[in-house]
């Protein structure tokens, strides 16, 4: 072997070193907080904070696991939240693509300031339209017509429908972002299908339906599933406006809002003083400690079905990513 030889050899070792060094260490992080999770998930309650049991538990048990489904109402729960969801992210998909279409292939005065205005609303923070929003569903009235037949507005709070509306107005949770997304698939289709729809007659509903709704399968599956994961963890939405913990993501919120950890932490402060309450803090923060396990394997529970959900359709949605202009 030459020596030429040997460093290239050498130096393509060392590239793959760096390479799947870099790999791992961005998988160990992406996966860390799940790999705690089932962790904490198997552990017995009495093994919580044993030293070396971080990740196999000296004393397994899914006491954990039972605790976390019944106080989050895995069932019941899952099934609200899939069914509200399911509406939303339909509503959703058939708005952006409309959307998408009309940008992509017409022409018309102010469209470009048009789009950027849809761009504006996927940049813009929630937290801006967030007043006028529950002002405007509160008393929701189009162009005073709902006013002059029932003799006052509709208030939409506290129901799912206000999220229903913003879905098939292009407004709910990324809705700028998803008509982004078709506009740029669609724009990247051949016109001539199109063309030859139009020189048969067909109108514009007509060939978005038979001729280009087929070809973008793949901009509908990415955009669905981005639509379903992020409603799905939505709670600025269902908090303003349908605040209920029948949704999934607001389930681990009220959870995570009854841990009380400030409360105990200072009451240990306070008795830090007198040594005869030392062993009531000791089993405060025992509870405090049990507590956060539940909140992280109810976690676990609640993105379980968005992991099922990517394990069974990755290959299309990685083919749909790559096919839709997201990385273009």
């Amino acid at each position: 072997m030459t020596k030429a030889k040997a460093l290239k050899i050498g130096h393509k070792i060392a590239i793959n070193v760096v390479r799947y060094g870099l790999i791992i260490s961005l998988s160990y992080m992406i996966l860390y907080p799940l790999l705690r999770m089932i962790s904490l998930m198997i552990s017995h309650p009495r093994a919580l904070g044993a030293v070396g049991g971080i990740w196999v538990p000296p004393m397994i048990s899914l006491d954990n696991f039972w605790v976390a489904y019944g106080v989050t109402e895995f069932w019941s729960v899952l099934a609200f939240t899939v069914r509200n969801v399911s509406i939303i992210v339909v509503l959703q998909v058939l708005c952006a693509a409309f959307a998408g279409y009309a940008f992509a292939r017409l022409r018309f005065r102010g469209m470009g300031l048009l789009f950027v205005m849809v761009l504006i609303t996927f940049i813009l923070p929630s937290e801006v339209l967030m007043l006028p929003q529950r002002v405007l569903f509160q008393n929701f009235d189009i162009f005073g017509i709902i006013t002059a037949i029932r003799g006052e507005p509709i208030n939409m709070l506290g129901e799912p429908t206000a999220m229903f509306v913003l879905a098939a107005t292009g407004m709910g949770v990324a809705g700028g972002l998803f008509i982004y997304i078709f506009r740029q698939f669609f724009r990247g289709l051949p016109k001539e299908l199109e063309e030859a729809a139009y020189v048969d007659g067909a109108g514009f509903l007509r060939t978005f339906f038979t001729i280009v709704f087929p070809m973008a399968k793949p901009a509908f599956l990415t955009v669905g599933t981005l639509s379903f994961i992020w409603n799905y963890n939505d709670t600025h939405f269902p908090g303003l406006f349908h605040p209920t913990t029948r949704y999934m993501s607001m389930r681990i919120q009220q959870l995570g809002s009854l841990q009380g950890g400030t409360t105990v932490m200072q009451n240990m402060i306070n008795s830090s003083r007198d040594a005869g309450r030392i062993a009531h803090d000791v089993v405060s923060l025992e509870t405090l400690m049990y507590d956060a396990a539940i909140i992280q394997v109810s976690t676990l529970l609640a993105i379980l079905p968005l992991i099922v959900l990517f394990l069974v359709i990755q290959k299309q949605f990685v083919q749909g990513v790559e096919r839709s202009g997201i990385v273009g």
